[in-house]
């Protein structure tokens, strides 16, 4: 079974080359449809990304809960179709997301992955609450493979073991504080599941200084970067502590996308903004 996901334009090619036309996306409900697609390309070499939504059912009935996760499942993947190319394959089973990369090497296949990866985590972070439902667990893995040795489900079994994997509600989150020398930020990022910046500015324009005053920002510990309509971007040390996320929404009435700075920069940065 198949049928054509309606709400997604499709996108321009990533370069000047004509290609074919191909459809937005394809929603299926057996992975029969994405294996013939793999087997079926005109191409030497072929990557796949298999992004895995796990939702939550929170008390919600089952008609109710399913009917919210689909839902869900297609805003998130509608708004990763852009990281890839026009003539790239994207398909939906139940809550997964199968990116069929035509011509990639397995190099292309880890950009490619690490792309969706940000770009996912952005999304979540981004989207209001209450809008659509929030995975509580997401992985990600991708696999290639030359296509006259192609075994398909060999590909997106390698493909389905994640590379990455986020838990909204892990039994414990690791602290910054516990980080030794030797681990990098960014990696602790990761499993954070947020971006990690390295360099804060020195000098914000005045129109984030009036949405975050300078006796706020030392309060809390936080540093607003960004803003983009109603999302305010604010580097943080704990980008899990909920208390701080919940004054912020409150004083400012702005969603709030929490990002990682390592605690020295965000205090530099917080005796200048003062």
């Amino acid at each position: 079974m198949r049928k054509e996901a309606p709400s997604l334009a499709i996108l321009e090619p990533m370069s000047n080359e004509y290609v074919k036309p191909v459809a937005a996306l394809e929603v299926t409900e057996t992975l029969a449809v994405i294996a013939a697609k793999m087997s079926t390309l005109n191409s030497s070499q072929v990557a796949l990304v298999i992004i895995a939504l796990n939702f939550e059912q929170d008390g919600k009935t089952e008609d109710t809960f399913s009917h919210l996760a689909s839902r869900s499942a297609c805003y998130y993947l509608e708004h990763l179709r852009a990281q890839v190319r026009r003539t790239d394959g994207v398909f939906l089973c139940k809550h997964a997301f199968y990116f069929v990369l035509s011509g990639a090497t397995i190099q292309g296949g880890e950009v490619v992955q690490e792309r969706l990866w940000d770009a996912l985590l952005w999304r979540m972070n981004s989207t209001p609450e209450g809008s659509y439902l929030r995975p509580r667990k997401i992985t990600i893995g991708h696999s290639a493979s030359s296509t006259p040795f192609l075994d398909v489900y060999e590909c997106m079994h390698r493909a389905s073991q994640p590379a990455r994997s986020f838990d909204l509600q892990p039994e414990e989150f690791p602290c910054v504080d516990d980080v030794d020398e030797d681990e990098e930020l960014p990696a602790l990022a990761r499993k954070l599941g947020v971006p990690y910046v390295a360099c804060l500015p020195r000098k914000l324009p005045t129109r984030l200084q009036r949405v975050v005053a300078p006796t706020l920002a030392l309060e809390l510990h936080c540093f607003p970067i960004g803003r983009d309509r109603d999302i305010l971007t604010v580097a943080m040390s704990n980008p899990q502590d909920h208390c701080v996320l919940d004054r912020l929404r409150k004083e400012t009435g702005l969603n709030i996308f929490p990002v990682l700075a390592h605690p020295l920069e965000l205090q530099t940065a917080l005796k200048l903004f003062s």
